[in-house]
């Protein structure tokens, strides 16, 4: 089995190996050689439609911005979502503490972390009160 992928591998360096020359003695004719560049461009031309690529290129552009405007809904969407997730979270924190007003250390520091996020999101004032408010209120060990 390890004969076998040896002998295998031998032979892929070999064919990489005559492949690379061969591009390169082709790539050298026609930087040397003005006509056989011309013969090549003539080739390539020949089997390539102009037409038919154009309106391949356009097909593909309208896709792109398909998927341009259906990523800007998404993120808009998911926006708003995660705008309504971390309210949820924070008013939700505020009032399991109401009656103790005690914060675990980690609650307060997620809280703030929460509240930082929620105003990036243009989050509105209703939050920024409860948060200013906890953030007065006394760490628990």
């Amino acid at each position: 089995m390890i004969m076998e992928n040896v002998e295998i591998a031998s032979w892929l360096i070999w064919l990489s190996s005559l492949i690379g020359a061969v591009t390169a003695i082709v790539g050298a004719v026609l930087a040397v050689s003005r006509k056989a560049r011309g013969v090549f461009k003539s080739v390539v031309r020949k089997n390539t439609d102009a037409d038919e690529m154009r309106n391949e290129i356009e097909g593909l552009k309208g896709a792109v911005n398909n998927l341009i405007e259906m990523q800007k809904t998404t993120s808009a969407d998911q926006q708003l979502a995660l705008q309504a997730m971390l309210r949820h979270e924070i008013t939700d924190l505020y009032y399991a503490h109401l009656e103790d007003k005690k914060l675990a250390a980690y609650e307060k520091e997620d809280m703030i972390k929460m509240a930082k996020a929620y105003d990036k999101n243009h989050g509105n004032s209703y939050v920024q009160t409860i948060v200013k408010e906890m953030e007065q209120w006394d760490v628990s060990l």
